[in-house]
């Protein structure tokens, strides 16, 4: 599957998660543990000949399941998602974020608090982008250099609450929200 269709699938499991979400049960201990270490593979080789197939599964996956919930919002990465030819892996590493929440989620099942979360998210994001740029040193955004810095300087977290704020607050899903 291309980028821009992957994006497209993205967006057609989201608008279909609560039915799926009804249609099984909570995700098994199996499919939890499959979901961190997919995921982690993607950070460290995002452009790996079975990334895309991994990237669907984790894509369903999260949809799917009732007891993990990731939830897009507005903030630092909005760049990537509006790449349309892809030449720089914008919407590989957008989806990315999602994946690095539910891993997050997974491995913290307690947390709760959306600017962990989404910072998680974000992190994930950063790993991938840093395996990327070893391979695609072309594929430089401005807006992950910007937040590499911030994180070397302990202020992901701070850039998150302040980039995404309102992100936590409750409210019905609106376009940005979809994925």
């Amino acid at each position: 599957m291309r980028r821009p269709a992957l994006a497209l699938a993205a967006l057609a499991l989201a608008a279909l998660a609560p039915a799926l979400a009804l249609a099984r049960g909570p995700s098994t201990p199996t499919e939890r543990r499959r979901a961190v270490e997919t995921t982690r593979r993607l950070e460290q080789q995002p452009l790996a000949k079975s990334s895309n197939a991994e990237r669907r599964w984790l894509l369903q996956w999260i949809v799917e399941i009732p007891d993990i919930h990731v939830q897009g919002c507005s903030g630092p990465l909005d760049a990537l998602a509006q790449d349309q030819d892809g030449e720089r892996y914008g919407r590989l590493l957008f989806v990315q974020s999602m994946f690095g929440m539910a891993a997050y989620q997974v491995e913290h099942p307690k947390e709760k608090d959306w600017v962990t979360i989404q910072t998680a998210g974000i992190e994930s994001v950063l790993r991938a982008y840093r395996s990327l740029l070893r391979s695609e040193p072309n594929a430089r955004w401005e807006e992950l250099d910007a937040l590499l810095v911030a994180a070397k300087a302990g202020q992901l977290e701070a850039v998150v609450e302040k980039t995404m704020e309102g992100c936590g607050e409750e409210h019905a899903p609106g376009p940005g929200d979809a994925i």
